[in-house]
């Protein structure tokens, strides 16, 4: 198929879809140019295409549909990857797909997204493609990079040392002058990309300052050979303006011949502002060469006096890097510094003339607006500065993408003078994080009334903890195979003296900034185990109560000793305490978080991932994290029974996670078409208003004693009896009869109307409908059962007329009709196709039944053997410890002045220190003889005995030795009178 973009420049998005819908092929494209891809692509069905487009071009990801006519999903991912071992695969899954091959994320596919997901689209290939990107960059370090050839090894350890400094190195051939090496330092120091320069040599030129080009050509070419040594000042993208020091030399061969000339340029920017070399530089940023807050300020003053005289309108606008802590943190701070150098040129380049933008500090900058009279104008300009972060920006060889809230103000309705303006703004920069981030907030009197609440507010936080204000409440979680309770979800409250009962969202993130949330979380962590107990001890049937984890306590040092600590002194059982972890704190350090998850697990707890689906998780480090259990998100619940998107993609969650081993909870359930939906998608758990709000832990032990259930009707079959639901069928009673007489449960029902209502609150098994009539729509049945209990078996009736036979051609055609049945019924046909349905569906259930008890089997067996393996190491190191503590017994013994012997429980000699031996050397005393063959005075035990030995006498002092509870020997010891 032909290409779907040609490319024009050397940084590009290069994908591979195999897609046989070129429409579908088009959205997804259209998606990633939407979040500022440059993209080329190729688009292609034909296992031969692919294969050659494989072997001609390089890639940097294959978008896979998972329903290509003549090639599965398995089929393509086993014929790309041995030609494209490195680049990731990720399933693409059209709505409505029933077939989801999860397998493959075991199998070389990376990830899988649905395609009417675009934004986990656009995550997904940003993840990758840094992967693939990191990967390639970590093999070429590995070895020499690509460009260079016909290097010694003296050059081969210049290379080395270039690609781990922050200065620009660079090799050109002697002769022609080719560039053969440019180190990663020139994209960070020039701003450009070392590809322009390869192509060009003279390409830096360009970039010169042009006072100062003319001076450095000369010098370049006096010096062609090496023995360079200028300062000279580049223009970086955006207009920054940067000083650098170059220095060249020549680089000889074994024969003493220059064959290459290596080069260096430092950034001096910081030398000659503090040196006073340029005066320009003085009141200016070094980093970003932007005016400094000193500069800034003083402008502000200077515009703002001029306003005030001539009654113009004037703007400030603050800008603030969102997030941009976890680049320093994440990537270093050098990165950072390049980060917030291409930011300021952005900024740079989008502003008019008249603007003035500055660096206030850190990751703030600020911008005077003359001339901005209202708020539409003002817009304008923050869109600009919000689309100008759209597009990555390059940091190292990476792509990172990075936001901004901005804050606006105006003078003089929001402050008279430079500091209160600028104050303002940032008031207003707080409220767009609050918001959300990226987004633009214009300052309101009302927003001082907000900082003054938060600081209110936060004062009662710190209140509430030495007060006692904080109360737990319970929300039950339900079984979907029997009814029963299964669990409570602990959730925090805030009962306010004031206020009343503060709702979470209003505290819980406050909670979080200040750090309020590790002592908050301990307290909620002590109380919810401590109330499961008392339950459990009062009889009610409690399993297990889940508590969740914060992101500063998953980070926490004394997680796990709060928890150990908490388990010990409450008495819970560790199998009774679920912890709830959301998929966005997972995701935040992905592998130090599988090692606190592996020491939680190794306690005896069960983990759970709330939140499923909101966030950008690799579904393939579901297979990392030792979970046991995944929540869908209430957002993909809400809709479920009317969204067929959101039913396509639960169902798909939960055959992922069963197929993963792990169980599946839905949260915010509230009605009951959308719990007998969840149902019939084979869903564990249920949580929501349906079944119980949170309540109290007074209303909790009463709905536990109660012992309140879901409703029977609407369980799984294998806990209920099977159901038959005969819709629009005529002349069925006998059939009817004789299937009630067998002991099956059938319901028959008039019309759609009828149907719908009673699938509403009841779960039904086989579905027989009647053919469609002038009033009656078999096809409308048959699609709504089919939505809201796919595991029904559908039989459909037919006539010879036309309209059933294309119905029937239809319904067939997408997979809706299990068995047509063709009237006029015969005798028995229609009691016995029910009878056989009705039984495969038993079988069906038996089976599912059986996969799970061998599921709970295998985990128990599992559990075992890491308790048997546990206790092994226990008694070995008990061995280890008794042997040398026997060991330190003997040397203890050998030193007494007076005679000791040990024996066993049959008498023998086991243990005789050197003063036996001394005293009475006429008998030997060997190990492992008869104590009364040896000395025959002594009795075997008793009591302190007076003996004479050899003319002597002695007193018998018996000791026993429990090393475990029971006799296991005697120590005597003579003591000479």
């Amino acid at each position: 198929m032909e290409e779907l973009a040609q490319p024009d420049s050397s940084n590009l998005l290069r994908i591979l879809i195999v897609d046989a819908n070129e429409q579908d092929g088009q959205h997804l494209l259209d998606a990633l140019r939407g979040g500022g891809y440059d993209v080329y692509a190729r688009q292609m069905c034909d296992g031969e295409e692919v294969a050659e487009a494989l072997r001609v071009e390089d890639w940097d990801i294959v978008l896979l549909d998972c329903a290509v006519p003549d090639l599965s999903a398995a089929e393509a991912v086993d014929l790309i990857r041995p030609l494209a071992a490195d680049v990731p695969i990720v399933l693409t899954i059209a709505p409505g797909c029933r077939n989801v091959p999860v397998e493959l994320l075991e199998n070389g596919a990376s990830d899988l997204v649905f395609k009417s997901n675009r934004s986990r689209l656009l995550a997904v290939v940003e993840r990758e493609c840094s992967r693939l990107r990191l990967l390639r960059e970590q093999q070429a370090e590995a070895g020499l990079p690509p460009r260079v050839s016909g290097i010694d090894e003296g050059e081969a350890r210049f290379l080395q040392l270039a690609s781990n400094t922050p200065e620009c190195y660079w090799l050109v051939e002697a002769e022609t002058q080719r560039v053969t090496y440019v180190s990663k330092g020139y994209e960070q120091i020039w701003g450009r990309y070392v590809e322009a320069l390869y192509a060009d040599r003279r390409d830096w030129l360009k970039h010169v300052h042009e006072d100062d080009r003319a001076s450095l050509l000369r010098a370049a070419q006096q010096h062609r050979l090496g023995g360079l040594d200028e300062k000279f000042r580049i223009r970086r993208p955006g207009g920054g303006i940067r000083w650098l020091h170059a220095r060249t030399f020549p680089v000889h061969n074994e024969n003493g011949l220059i064959v290459s000339v290596g080069g260096v340029a430092s950034d001096i920017t910081s030398l000659v502002t503090e040196h006073g070399q340029s005066p320009f530089f003085a009141h200016f940023d070094a980093l970003t060469a932007l005016p400094n807050q000193l500069m800034f300020y003083d402008q502000a003053r200077r515009l703002i006096a001029l306003a005030k005289r001539k009654d113009l309108p004037v703007g400030v606008m603050v800008v603030d890097i969102d997030h941009f802590r976890e680049v320093n943190q994440t990537l270093g701070h050098m990165s950072g510094d390049e980060l917030l150098r291409q930011v300021a040129g952005r900024l740079s380049g989008l502003l008019r003339e008249s603007d003035i933008l500055g660096r206030l500090g850190g990751d703030v900058f600020a911008v005077l607006l003359p001339d901005v009279e209202d708020t539409s104008q003002a817009a304008i300009v923050a869109h600009r500065v919000i689309d100008a972060l759209l597009l990555p920006v390059r940091v190292e060889g990476q792509d990172i993408f990075v936001t901004a809230s901005l804050g606006l103000v105006f003078h003089p309705q929001d402050g008279s003078d430079a500091h209160e303006l600028v104050s303002n703004a940032e008031i207003a920069v707080r409220h767009a994080k609050m918001n959300g981030r990226n987004n633009y907030q214009f300052y309101s009197a009302l927003m001082h009334d907000d900082v003054r609440d938060r600081l209110f507010l936060e004062t009662d936080l710190r209140n509430a903890i030495v007060h006692g204000e904080f109360m737990l409440y319970y929300q039950a979680k339900v079984s979907c195979e029997n009814g029963r309770v299964t669990g409570a979800e602990a959730l925090l409250r805030w009962n306010h003296p004031r206020r009343g009962v503060v709702p979470p969202d209003q505290f819980i993130p406050l909670l979080e900034e200040t750090g309020l949330i590790i002592q908050v979380g301990r307290w909620v962590l002590q109380e919810a185990c401590r109330q499961a107990v008392i339950w459990q001890q009062n009889g009610l049937d409690i399993p297990s109560v889940s508590v969740n984890l914060s992101a500063r306590q998953l980070q926490s040092e004394t997680l796990l000793a709060d928890i150990a600590e908490t388990l010990k002194q409450s008495g819970l059982a560790p199998a009774c305490l679920d912890l709830e972890i959301t998929e966005s704190m997972l995701m935040q350090n992905p592998d130090a978080a599988v090692h606190m998850l592996r020491a939680l697990k190794e306690m005896g707890v069960t983990l759970s991932l709330d939140d499923f689906g909101t966030g950008y998780s690799s579904l393939a480090y579901l297979k990392r994290f030792p979970l046991d259990a995944l929540k869908v998100d209430r957002s993909f619940v809400q809709d479920i029974a009317a969204d067929a998107d959101d039913a396509s993609i639960t169902r798909a969650v939960i055959t992922m996670a069963h197929h993963l081993k792990l169980k599946v909870v839905a949260e915010g359930v509230e009605t009951v078409e959308q719990l007998a939906l969840l149902i019939s998608h084979q869903c564990d758990i249920i949580q929501g208003y349906y079944f119980s709000r949170p309540l109290g832990q007074t209303a909790m032990g009463e709905l536990l004693g109660a012992d309140k259930r879901l409703p029977a009707n609407l369980l799984r079959s294998r806990t209920r009896q099977p159901m038959a639901l005969l819709v629009a069928v005529d002349a069925a009673e006998e059939a009817i009869s004789l299937l009630e007489g067998d002991g099956h449960r059938v319901c028959v029902v008039a019309d759609y109307a009828s149907a719908t209502v009673w699938l509403a609150g009841n779960g039904v098994d086989v579905l027989v409908c009647g053919p469609s009539t002038g009033n009656f729509d078999a096809a409308a049945v048959i699609r709504q059962v089919a939505h809201v209990q796919p595991q029904c078996e559908r039989i459909l009736l037919s006539d010879e007329r036309a309209k059933s036979r294309r119905q029937v051609a239809e319904l067939g055609a997408i997979g809706l009709l299990h068995r047509v049945i063709p009237l006029p019924l015969a005798a028995g046909v229609l009691r016995q196709a029910i009878e056989t349905a009705l039984e495969r569906r038993r079988v069906a259930d038996d089976y599912g039944r059986l996969a799970q008890e061998v599921e709970v089997a295998g985990r128990e067996l599992l559990r075992i053997e890491e308790e048997r393996r546990h206790l092994l190491q226990e008694n070995e190191a008990l061995r280890e410890t008794g042997g040398q503590g026997y060991m330190i017994l003997q040397e203890l013994l050998s030193q007494l002045p007076w005679p000791v012997i040990g024996i066993d429980n049959d008498g023998m000699l086991v243990l005789v220190n050197e003063a036996a031996h001394a005293l009475f050397p006429g008998r030997g005393l060997p190990l492992g003889a008869s104590l009364g063959d040896v000395l025959p005075e002594i009795p075997l035990f008793g009591e302190e005995h007076c003996v004479a030995i050899a003319g002597r006498e002695f007193v018998c002092r018996w000791r026993q030795i429990r090393p475990s509870g029971s006799v296991s020997g005697r120590f005597l010891l003579l003591e000479e009178k």
